[in-house]
C-alpha cells in the first residue's frame, strides 16, 4: 500500500473513541455543501463556533440556541446531523447506556455516512464531505470493536482511512486536520501493541511514528479553531495512559479544566491528574462533586479518586473499601471507558493484596486489571507485584 504524503499513519478503529465533534470542523471551514456554501455566511458560522464551545462545556441549551434558527435551513445537512449526533452523545454520556438513544445515535451517523457520499460526488473537490465521512465511520467503528464485530469494525476503519490519507494535503490550510493526523500516527503504534487481536489487521495500514503524531497533536492543540478541546485531551489521555507521565499529561488537563468547567468528563480527568502528580488538596473538591452526582460513570471514578486519596493516606483498608465500591457501582458498565477504570481500580486492589501477602488475590486482580485497562501504569505495577 502507498504511504500518505507527509508520514506514514493510520490508526485501527478505536482511536475513533471521542473523536465527537471532530466532523463538524469543515462545516464551517470549507468552501461549500450541498445547501450552499456555510462560510459565505458569517454570522451562521460564528453562531456555530459558539455552540461548540457551550458544547464542550456541557451547556446544552446554550449550544441549542446558536444553531436553533438555521434548522430549517440546513437540518438535513450532514453536518448539522453530524453535530445533533454528538450533542446526543454528549448528554447521554455514556450513550451506550440507552439503547433508545444509542440507536438513535448509530442510525444517525449512517445518515451522514450517506449524505456525505452524496455531497462528496456534487462538490468533488471539498474537503468538507471527507471529514463528515471520516468521523461517521469512526464512530460506526467504535460500536462494532465494543460490540465485539471485529471484522465491522475493521471495515469502517478502512473507510475512514481513505479520507484521513487525503487530510495530509489539507493541514497547512485546515489545521483542524492535525488532530485526525497525529491520532493515526500515535495509535497506529500503539494500540495492536495494547489489543493484539488487532495486530493480524495491521497489514492493511501504513506505519505510524508515535513522536510525529504527539507533535500533530501539538499543533492541533495550537493552531485549530474548532477542534483545541480534543486535541488537549487526547494528549492528557496519551501522557496519563500510554506514556504514564503525569506531569507532562497536566499541561492539558489544567487548560481543559479552566476553558470548560461545566464539562465533569474533563474536571474528572484533571482530577486523576492531579493526585497523580500528588497535589491532593487541588482534587478533593473535584472528587467531592464527582461523588456528588448520579451518573454511574461518575460515582465510579468518583470512588476509584477517593481509593487513591485513602492510599495516599496510609489508609489501605478505607482504600479496599472505596476500589470495591467502585466496581459494584460500575459493574454494569460496559463502555470502554467505564472498563478502564474498573480495571485500575482492579490494579490498585492488587497492589494492596501484594502488600498484604495475599498472592491469590494478587493473580486475581491483576488479570481483571489487565483484561480491562492493559495501561502502562497497570502493566507496570503488575510487573512488580509479580503477576
Amino acid at each position: 500500500m502507498n504511504q500518505p504524503k507527509t508520514s506514514t499513519q493510520c490508526k485501527p478503529t478505536l482511536v475513533a473513541f471521542l473523536f465527537s465533534v471532530l466532523g463538524i470542523i469543515l462545516a464551517f471551514s470549507s468552501s461549500a455543501n450541498a445547501q450552499g456554501p456555510i462560510t459565505e455566511d458569517k454570522v451562521l458560522a460564528d453562531s456555530m463556533q459558539k455552540a461548540i464551545f457551550h458544547l464542550y462545556n456541557f451547556q446544552f441549551e446554550k449550544a441549542e440556541s446558536c444553531v436553533k434558527r438555521y434548522r430549517p435551513k440546513y437540518n438535513n445537512h450532514p453536518g448539522f446531523l453530524l453535530y445533533g449526533a454528538m450533542a446526543t452523545y454528549f448528554r447521554h454520556f455514556p450513550i451506550s447506556a440507552n439503547q433508545k438513544n444509542y440507536q438513535a445515535f448509530l442510525a444517525n451517523l449512517n445518515q451522514v455516512v450517506a449524505l456525505g457520499e452524496k455531497m462528496s460526488h456534487k462538490y468533488p473537490k471539498s474537503a468538507e464531505p471527507d471529514y463528515y465521512q471520516m468521523t461517521a465511520n469512526l464512530m460506526l467503528a467504535k460500536h462494532h470493536s465494543e460490540e465485539g464485530e471485529y471484522i465491522k469494525a475493521v471495515n469502517e476503519t478502512r473507510k475512514a482511512f481513505t479520507f484521513i490519507k487525503r487530510g495530509f494535503d489539507y493541514q497547512k490550510t485546515y489545521p483542524d486536520f492535525y488532530l485526525a493526523t497525529g491520532l493515526y500516527n500515535y495509535f497506529r503504534v500503539v494500540y495492536p501493541e495494547n489489543h493484539p487481536i488487532y495486530k493480524p489487521f495491521t497489514v492493511f495500514f501504513p506505519d505510524g511514528n508515535k513522536s510525529v503524531g504527539l507533535k500533530e497533536l501539538e499543533l492541533a492543540s495550537q493552531k485549530s479553531l474548532f477542534s483545541k478541546a480534543e486535541a488537549l485531551m487526547f494528549l492528557s489521555l496519551i501522557h496519563l495512559r500510554e506514556e504514564y507521565n503525569p506531569l507532562a499529561s497536566i499541561k492539558y488537563s489544567v487548560q481543559l479544566s479552566e476553558n470548560y468547567p461545566n464539562n465533569w468528563l474533563f474536571e474528572m480527568l484533571h482530577a486523576e491528574v492531579l493526585i497523580e502528580n500528588k497535589k491532593m488538596d487541588l482534587a478533593e473538591p473535584m472528587v467531592s462533586r464527582l461523588l456528588m452526582r448520579t451518573e454511574t460513570l461518575a460515582l465510579l471514578v468518583g470512588y476509584y479518586l477517593k481509593g487513591l486519596q485513602e492510599i495516599a493516606q496510609n489508609k489501605p483498608d478505607a482504600a479496599k473499601w472505596a476500589f470495591q465500591k467502585a466496581l459494584n457501582i460500575g459493574s454494569k458498565n460496559k463502555d470502554k471507558l467505564s472498563q478502564g477504570y474498573k480495571g485500575l481500580a482492579c490494579s490498585e486492589l492488587g497492589k494492596i493484596a501484594y502488600a498484604e501477602g495475599k498472592r491469590d488475590w494478587v493473580k486475581k486482580y491483576f488479570k481483571q486489571a489487565l483484561d480491562l485497562a492493559a495501561f502502562k501504569k497497570v502493566k507496570q505495577d503488575a510487573k512488580r507485584c509479580g503477576y
